[in-house]
């Protein structure tokens, strides 16, 4: 083998796109790949790259160890975060070692850039991807939940019934029965705990007319009571959201006497509406209320069966205001479900050295997280 190490020059998409596609199994443009890794907010994005040159020329990109900058808040001080996407092994040298020498060494490199780094699907792989990290000094650090609140009650009554379906002989002959008892009490508790009409005046907005300075604004009024969470600058939203090749996203805005009060990014597909990203000024349980109450109603209008919001299973503030307003966590009542869950695996995070003693910052529960850090493709499009 003849190795080369070296930073990504143009014209390398060539044969990334080509490995990416025999690994994930899908096709990627030019444009695609532009938009994810070369006009980021932050200017291009880190691609670390291996190639054999004894290889077929036009197969010889042998490992890729890359990086998103994506800007964090943590308690209101701003940083910049490393969010590995990509990072892949050509199928002939896995298990040789050379990937994992490889991140290591460009890992210690970019510390000089980022601070902290995180990865979004440490169980990939069978949690090969996971273990990696952890021997750099990652932890594993939470597990992804999803809420969940239904619009049609059939709609919940099919998934329960499926869920209970999968437990067996005896779950599939009670799965029409238990499934509609479950479904009818489910839903009954959660309009008993969600604001049924939004009090406040409500926009909805396509990406070309989304208010991005009233929602910096917003945001910069509010960032130390969001803990670690996403900074959300303009040039970041800009980017992230209304320039995604993949998702059409709308914002769904709402305003008080004194302006911008909380706003949603969601995007529709099938016949689920998922939610990017919700913010509300104060962090207010009232204020999540109304704003979940106007998107109920916009989801009523899109003809939607559920609204569905991932974030952190830890997290203490956006679970429990997805709560509060009716979302429910199904997978709790499943006790295995449940105990499996307590054993972080997915979302694995590397905390600078100065950092690892401060409890704000080592405990989930201060951290807002929601799909603003994910890759922002269509459910279904890419692996786990």
């Amino acid at each position: 083998m003849h190795i080369v190490s070296r930073q990504y020059l143009p014209g390398d998409e060539v044969q990334i796109n080509r490995l990416y596609r025999s690994i994930a199994g899908r096709d990627r443009d030019a444009a695609q790949f532009a938009w994810e890794w070369l006009d980021t907010w932050a200017g291009q994005g880190s691609m670390n790259l291996v190639f054999d040159l004894d290889r077929e020329e036009g197969d010889q990109l042998i490992a890729q160890y890359s990086l998103i900058p994506t800007p964090l808040s943590v308690w209101g001080r701003p940083t910049v975060a490393g969010k590995t996407e990509n990072c892949m092994s050509h199928p002939d040298h896995r298990g040789s070692g050379l990937y994992s020498a490889h991140e290591q060494a460009c890992f210690e490199k970019e510390k000089e850039k980022y601070s902290f780094f995180f990865t979004t699907a440490g169980e990939v792989a069978g949690g090969a991807v996971g273990r990696v990290r952890v021997k750099l000094g990652y932890i594993p650090f939470d597990n992804w939940v999803k809420y969940t609140l239904w619009l049609r009650t059939g709609a919940l009554r099919e998934e329960l019934g499926a869920m209970v379906a999968g437990k067996g002989r005896p779950g599939k002959a009670l799965a029409p029965v238990l499934g509609g008892l479950l479904a009818a009490v489910l839903q009954a508790y959660s309009r008993l705990r969600r604001q049924r009409t939004c009090g406040y005046r409500v926009m909805v907005h396509r990406e070309a007319d989304a208010p991005l300075d009233e929602i910096a604004g917003l945001w910069e009024r509010n960032r130390r009571c969001y803990g670690i969470t996403v900074d959300r600058r303009a040039d970041y939203l800009r980017w992230r959201v209304n320039d995604d090749p993949y998702i059409e996203h709308e914002y769904l805005t709402m305003h008080g006497d004194q302006g911008l009060l909380g706003y949603v990014i969601s995007y529709v597909q099938r016949d689920t509406m998922y939610v990017v990203d919700v913010l509300a000024d104060g962090a207010r349980a009232d204020l999540f209320r109304h704003l979940m109450a106007a998107l109920v109603r916009r989801g009523r209008e899109l003809r939607v069966a559920r609204i569905r919001c991932v974030t952190l299973r830890r997290s203490r503030l956006l679970p429990r205001r997805l709560r509060s307003a009716g979302f429910l966590d199904t997978a709790v009542l499943w006790p295995t479900a449940f105990i499996s869950s307590r054993r972080p695996r997915q979302f694995f995070l590397y905390i600078p050295e100065e950092l690892r003693g401060d409890r704000e910052v080592t405990d989930p529960a201060g951290w807002y997280v929601t799909e603003l850090v994910l890759e922002g493709r269509l459910r279904g499009t890419s692996p786990a």
